[in-house]
């Protein structure tokens, strides 16, 4: 039996296995889905982390560290909204909501990329990833 390794949350690896969620699973794209949002993340145990997704055709296609030129959306959090986020204790539409995720920007992306964080595939995917997560 093998045992995979821990990823540390919003660490490079942590986003390269998000960026996997595009080829591990047959998900029909959806062609009017296209966003480019940059995260803000405070209070994490680096301080703040910023990194961005780039959605195409309803995919995540790129997830990486830094930030994304033109972003159209731009989403800001505590780092424990997030990760309650993505264990998912936390639903998306609660924390905008709510204010747990401020967001600037096209509020129209917001609604895209409220298809891709509700898709079945996502959550799948996610709980695999977080099961393998610290944080």
């Amino acid at each position: 039996m093998s045992t995979q390794a821990t990823i540390g949350f919003l660490s490079e690896d942590y986003l390269a296995e998000l960026e996997k969620l595009a080829a591990s699973t047959n998900q029909q794209p959806i062609a009017h889905v296209n966003v480019r949002v940059q995260f803000h993340v405070t209070g994490t145990p680096e301080d703040a982390v910023d990194y961005y997704l780039l959605v195409e055709k309803g995919i995540i296609v790129k997830a990486s560290r830094g930030l994304i030129p033109d972003a159209e959306l731009a989403i800001t959090t505590a780092y424990r909204d997030l990760a309650a986020f993505q264990a998912g204790d936390l639903h998306a539409a609660t924390a905008f909501v709510t204010g747990q995720f401020a967001v600037t920007g096209d509020k129209a992306k917001l609604l895209d990329l409220m298809i891709v964080f509700g898709s079945g595939h996502y959550h799948e995917f996610v709980a695999d990833l977080w099961s393998r997560t610290t944080w």
